[in-house]
């Protein structure tokens, strides 16, 4: 993989940022123990993992997660990859979603492939 410029780890550490404080906000307003509200929870962990990656290995910083969460957090955003592509569909070429999800995208092919590297 070839390495990233100051802005664009800026970018894709941002897009976690991004799909974290979402997925607070939306949390603070769901009823808990739904299985609606795990699944929310599961994937903000994912993606506090997925930010600490980045900045583990950009930072040259251990990273302070259990070898399950790994699994966890590579297997749900692997997932999330899986559907991006649609959203992607429905954007218009140029616009601003479009990039927004164009790298947040980015941002989890990285982490994943970065959370293969941890795995290992």
């Amino acid at each position: 993989m070839k390495p990233f410029t100051p802005e664009e780890q800026q970018q894709l550490i941002e897009a976690f940022r991004s799909i974290i404080r979402k997925s607070e906000n939306a949390l603070a307003r769901m009823k808990p123990g739904t299985p609606q509200t795990n699944l929310l929870e599961k994937r903000l962990k994912a993606a506090r993992i997925g930010e600490d990656v980045l900045h583990a290995r950009w930072e040259d910083k251990e990273l302070v997660v259990s070898k399950d969460e790994l699994l966890m957090a590579k297997e749900v955003l692997k997932g999330l990859l899986l559907m991006l592509p649609s959203f992607l569909e429905k954007t218009k070429p140029g616009s601003g979603q479009r990039t927004y999800i164009e790298r947040r995208i980015k941002a989890f092919q990285t982490a994943v492939s970065y959370l293969d590297n941890e795995g290992n």
